[in-house]
């Protein structure tokens, strides 16, 4: 993630936006959350084994998963307004999974990156 998709995000979630990374791997993830905290170093970052997130004042939120085995079972009842997929992750099984997660949502989107 570059720092331009970063502070898109936060915008988005500074908005009010419920958003989810999805990297291909715990490191892509890692890397997406670091530089992701870096352009917004005064919001309160939960970094958990597993669960990396921002909550924003607004109620926005940006929530970071990574593909391993336990991603369809942490994914579903979990509402998102934009699911932003990395690159690497597209080729995935997962698809099904990812649009419930927009479904509920009245501007809903899946953005590739």
């Amino acid at each position: 993630m570059n720092k331009y998709t970063a502070i898109g995000l936060l915008s988005a979630a500074a908005e009010g936006k419920r958003i989810i990374v999805l990297s291909p791997h715990a490191r892509a993830r890692r890397d997406a959350f670091d530089e992701m905290r870096t352009s917004a170093p005064d919001l309160e970052w939960r970094l958990t084994n597993g669960d990396q997130r921002v909550t924003l004042p607004s109620g926005g939120s940006i929530r970071f998963l990574s593909d391993n085995r336990g991603l369809r079972d942490r994914l579903r009842g979990t509402i998102a307004d934009i699911v932003l997929v990395e690159d690497d992750y597209a080729g995935r099984t997962h698809s099904d999974e990812v649009r419930a997660v927009i479904a509920t949502s009245p501007h809903g989107e899946i953005i590739r990156y």
